[in-house]
């Protein structure tokens, strides 16, 4: 099937089913040629954000995701990415214009580096996070202002060498619910409770109870790479998650040559659940 976007052709498997979720595993280190054609994409909006980072590397990385983002929503919606029309919430969260939506698409951009992840689906809200794994300076500091009383008591018992994991589990995984409702983590953070434990299933335990019902939200691991933490949220029970890959390559005469990958379940390694509490 042709490509809108006139990169390559649409994989014939896709299709958003009900209850299922692509999310997209993107590289956000483009060669010159794919950068160019990232950049043409981007609103006059995007394109001011662009130019104000200091950075080089800064800059191509943003660059990079709001054109990659474009180009895989105009695959599902049969535009032009250029002609995709973004509208924000209160708190920065991107979603398409209602108008340009009869579907009731939903999607989620998040990035940490060079790696970005996609989510998009039509089984309700979705929100994705992924983060490298480091040792913060301020890790405690954080832990104190931003988590609930019980996951700092918790937190507080581990071992140094497994904090870096267990804090970038909290936060990727508060992140998620928090994008994919549009809260800001300012004003909520505090407020959402999950399972963080390294080794500890993925978990919505609390929720700010004038927001959502916890019964109508999964959560799910996405272990994306070595030394990333991730995690998505959805406002569906049992979602079906499939893993996707676009991969880009320079061709002859500055032209861009691509390839699609369905990724199989153990490569992300996707632990599903109910969003309920045990037991």
């Amino acid at each position: 099937m042709d490509n809108p976007s006139g990169i390559g052709e649409i994989p014939d498997d896709l299709v958003l089913g009900n209850g299922h979720v692509h999310v997209w595993n993107l590289s956000l280190e483009p060669s010159t040629v794919l950068r160019g054609r990232l950049a043409g994409v981007l609103s006059p909006v995007e394109q001011r954000r662009a130019a104000r980072f200091h950075f080089d590397r800064d800059r191509i990385r943003f660059i990079a995701a709001r054109g990659l983002l474009r180009f895989i929503l105009s695959l599902y919606l049969r535009l032009q990415p250029e002609q995709i029309e973004l509208i924000y919430g209160p708190y920065g969260k991107p979603a398409l214009a209602r108008r340009a939506n009869k579907n009731g698409f939903e999607f989620n951009l998040a990035h940490s580096d060079s790696l970005a992840l996609v989510a998009v689906s039509r089984s309700g809200l979705v929100g994705v996070d992924v983060e490298r794994i480091h040792l913060p300076m301020d890790m405690n500091q954080l832990v104190e202002c931003f988590f609930a009383p019980r996951e700092i008591q918790l937190f507080q018992k581990l071992p140094p060498h497994l904090k870096p994991l267990a804090f970038f589990n909290l936060w990727t995984r508060k992140e998620a619910w928090l994008k994919a409702t549009g809260e800001g983590i300012a004003h909520s953070l505090n407020r959402v409770e999950v399972s963080f434990l390294p080794g500890e299933t993925a978990q919505l335990l609390t929720l700010p109870t004038e927001v959502a019902s916890i019964e109508q939200w999964s959560l799910h691991d996405l272990d994306v790479a070595p030394d990333f933490a991730g995690a998505l949220a959805i406002a569906c029970h049992r979602p079906i998650i499939s893993y996707r890959r676009w991969n880009f390559s320079d061709g002859p005469q500055n032209s861009v040559t691509t390839s699609f990958e369905s990724l199989p379940d153990r490569f992300w390694r996707a632990q599903e659940f109910a969003a309920t509490k045990a037991g």
